[in-house]
Parts: structure tokens; C-alpha cells; sequence
């Protein structure tokens, strides 16, 4: 996230209450038609009315504290199953389930990895029959949680 989006997720965690919570904002666009993605994780699920809400309070920060110029559309979302996995904190949270991590730079001529982790020495840490790979927190490229819905 660059200062902007972390401005305005910090904002809006402030105006929000515990159970609730913005996990990731995203600004893209053009110069004067922003688009704004807000993704919220709740305790208790995420909900329209939920989604309804932080849109609302949202658009009031981005007025007061004029952080947006020009029009702008926002979007609110949940994380979904296969919720995304942020920062050293989100994968502390989730330690011990199934994730798939795609790196910036290879580890062992290999940028991806999929399986179930745990945290050492603030580093994920993938374990194999044969060997354990530890990854830092800055040379992944993306994550998110792998779940599956048993019917």
C-alpha cells in the first residue's frame, strides 16, 4: 500500500468498531476517476449492511480529510474464502492453515509455494517431508489463505 491507501485504512479503522475491520485498501485510475477498493473482515461475517456502512464513512473521511480530488467510485468487499494474506500479522493470525505464497525472488529455483505454514522468527516457514523453506515477509508477492467448502 503506498501512504495514501494506508492513510485511508487507518481512517477508517479509527471511525469503525472492533468488530469490524478494513484489511486492505487499493487506488487506482486515472488523474480525475479514482476507483477505491476496500476489503473488511468481521467477526461476525461481512454483510451488505456492513459493506453499506464503511462505504458511508469512507466517503466522509475522503471529504474532511480531503484525500481523493475529482470523482471517484468505491468498493467495499469482503476477503471472500480464499482471503488474502497481507502482512506478518494476517499470516500470525492464520498460522497452521493452507496458503499459497508467490514470491519476488525465488527460494530453491522456486517462486511458489503451497501447503501449510507456521511462523519462525517472524519468517512463514513451509515444511516438506525432506526440508523447510523460510520465507521473509518482504519477498512475498502475493498470498492467500486455500480453503475448501465441504458440502
Amino acid at each position: 500500500m503506498n501512504d495514501i491507501e494506508d492513510k485511508l485504512m487507518n481512517r477508517v479503522n479509527e471511525m469503525l468498531d472492533d468488530n469490524i475491520e478494513a484489511i486492505n485498501v487499493k487506488i487506482f485510475g486515472v488523474r480525475n476517476q479514482k476507483s477505491i477498493q476496500i476489503m473488511i473482515e468481521s467477526s461476525h461475517g461481512v454483510t451488505i449492511e456492513s459493506c453499506t456502512n464503511v462505504t458511508k464513512v469512507a466517503q466522509n473521511i475522503i471529504k474532511l480529510d480531503d484525500i481523493i480530488d475529482g470523482d471517484y467510485n468505491i468498493e467495499v468487499s469482503s476477503p471472500g474464502i480464499n482471503r488474502p494474506l497481507f502482512n506478518l500479522n494476517d499470516f500470525i493470525k492464520y498460522q497452521g492453515e493452507k496458503a499459497f505464497v508467490e514470491l519476488k525472488r525465488s527460494i530453491n529455483n522456486h517462486k511458489r509455494f503451497t501447503g501449510t505454514y507456521k511462523i519462525v522468527n517472524n519468517k512463514i516457514v513451509f515444511q516438506d517431508q525432506k526440508t523447510a523453506v523460510e520465507i521473509s515477509i518482504d519477498n512475498i508477492k502475493k498470498a492467500n489463505l486455500i480453503r475448501e467448502i465441504k458440502v
